[in-house]
């Protein structure tokens, strides 16, 4: 068996009350908390959206994830660039 394989932990995860087996090398804790902020965002938007289907649920939270994520790393890339011209100022 690899190496790779030899450390990852197998989790639980319970979304929208269905279990899913994961097999990580991320800190088990990590997983979970991914898991409980998954599911908190699927339940708010079942809430929302009563008749929608869960396949379009999972669609749906995982366009705002992404949303999520693109904005995080355009600020961080913004805030990478204020620094570096910020340094390059104060080293004038």
């Amino acid at each position: 068996m690899p190496k790779d394989e030899q450390q990852k932990k197998r989790i639980i995860l319970k979304i929208m009350g269905e279990e899913y087996v994961l097999r990580s090398s991320t800190p088990p804790e990590h997983m979970l908390e991914v898991g409980e902020h998954v599911n908190q965002i699927m339940e708010d938007l079942a809430e929302k959206h009563p008749t929608m289907s869960r396949q379009k649920i999972a669609v749906l939270a995982s366009l705002n994830l992404a949303s999520d994520l693109l904005e995080y790393e355009r600020e961080k890339k913004s805030n990478r660039k204020k620094s570096s011209k910020a340094q390059k100022k104060t080293g004038e």
